[in-house]
Parts: C-alpha cells; structure tokens; sequence
C-alpha cells in the first residue's frame, strides 16, 4: 500500500488510582508505541487523581507501521461490521482497544469500560460524509 488515507493516529487512556501507571503505559505502548508519550494529571468525579495518558503518531512511516501491526493482530478485521457508524463528519474513525488485553501483548476491540481510546483522523477529499465513509470502508477491507 504506498499511501495510506490517514493524517494522524490518537490513543489515549486513563490510568485510575488503583492503577499502576506503568502497566497502563506498557499496555497504551502494546497498542501504539510510535510517538511521544504524553502524561497529564486531574482530578477525579470523587477528587481522586487520574493521569491521562496519550500517543500521538503523524509520521507516513509510523502511521503505515501501526496501522499494519493493528491489521496483523485482526483488530481492523474486527471494525469491517460497523465500520460507518465509528466514523464522523469530522473525518475521525473511532475505535476503542481493550486496555487489559493490550498489556498481555494482544490488541483486540474493548467493550464499554477499561480501554485505550483511538482516533484516526482520515483523509477524504471531498470531506463529505459520504466519501469519508467510503474512505473508511476500503481502508478496513484492505486489512488481512
């Protein structure tokens, strides 16, 4: 694939109290280890702390090497079904990672609760709906 239709790659996790954050960090690292890591603490509903922890990947070859490994552990396979409905009118595919099976070295889509959030800003030109969504479609059937 010489070029792939993405501007940039987000994944961002919360690492919770009861957290180690280092295991948090290995499992957001596990779904995408390409770029800096960034660290920013708040403060809880309850005042607890809770660091956010966040990669942002933009170059065409660590883009391209992200995209091929989330292609090889079938994570993208697993969008094919519901592919249009993570996608927005913002050109953004939204997909969630299961944030403990990461830290086991496995990347797989997470449920509701406990998972690395990721946005992948697509390109699509023109930006309407309707081309962004075929963008999307032909990007996830390409995956093996």
């Amino acid at each position: 694939m010489a070029s792939l239709p993405k501007n940039w790659i987000l994944a961002r996790t919360f690492c919770q109290a009861t957290e180690e954050e280092s295991r948090v960090a290995q499992a957001l690292d596990a779904a995408v280890s390409a770029g800096d890591l960034a660290r920013q603490t708040v403060e809880g509903q309850h005042g607890n702390p809770v660091v956010i922890l966040s990669r942002r990947v933009e170059g065409a070859a660590d883009l391209r090497t992200t995209w091929q490994r989330w292609s090889k552990s079938g994570l993208v396979a697993a969008l094919r079904q519901d592919v249009e409905s993570r996608v927005d009118d913002d050109a953004i595919l939204h997909l969630r990672i299961d944030k403990q099976k990461a830290f086991q070295g496995m990347l797989s889509p997470a449920g509701e609760a406990d998972t690395i959030d990721v946005q992948v800003k697509l390109k699509a030109y023109p930006a309407k709906p309707e081309e962004i969504r075929r963008v999307a479609r032909r990007l996830v059937s390409e995956a093996p």
